[in-house]
Parts: structure tokens; sequence; C-alpha cells
């Protein structure tokens, strides 16, 4: 998988590179997602979860060269924000698969009004 920034909502950031997906990147989801969301208080927060945001950016196979990219090369795609509402490593494999598929949606919107 690649590059993964997690920002948590005051502002402390977490960062991982690794193509190790189902191992290394949901067992570094299971030690950090836990603490990277607030539960507002009802009645005097204006949401109920804030959550963090995440940030993915391409990492290159480990060859000669720019070659199989794991996550989206288009300019549009990278350095994008969005909201990551996952609490544990399970959660955060299936929002990343859910991220991967609204940019993929998104792009393809973009490209048919081309």
């Amino acid at each position: 998988m690649p590059r993964i920034d997690l920002t948590d909502p005051m502002g402390a950031t977490f960062t991982i590179c690794t193509r190790q997906v189902e191992t290394v990147l949901r067992a570094w989801f299971d030690e950090v997602l836990p603490y990277t969301f607030i539960v507002g208080r009802p009645g005097i927060d204006d949401r109920e979860t804030y959550w963090p945001k995440i940030r993915v950016f391409p990492m290159w196979a480990w060859a000669p060269g720019c070659t199989d990219p794991d996550w989206f090369t288009d300019s549009r795609a990278i350095n994008r924000i969005d909201e990551f509402p996952a609490k544990d490593g399970l959660t955060g494999l299936t929002e990343l698969l859910n991220l991967r598929h609204r940019i993929q949606r998104d792009l393809d919107e973009l490209r048919l009004a081309s």
C-alpha cells in the first residue's frame, strides 16, 4: 500500500509507508486508529464523532525506475484529504478500499466531463 498520512482532529499526524496491506498496514491501523478520533459531547459539540483525515500518496515498487504504483498517480487524486471514519484495523482497510473506489469514481466522472 502507499504512503499514508493520518491526522487526528487535534492536528497530530501519523505516517506509514508499506506495501504490505494485510499485515503491516492492518496492524498499524489497529495500533493508531483507536487514538485518532474524538467522540463529541451531546448537546455541546457540532458532531457526534470527529474523525481523522487521511492523505494517501503512491508508493512505487522497489525496482529501478518508477514502476507499479500502488495508488492513483493522477494529479487530481494526489494530496487529496478525506475524512477517515475508522476505529480499528479491519474498518481501516475497509475505509481505505472505499476511499479508493470514491476516488476512482470521481476521476471517471472528470474524464467523462472533459
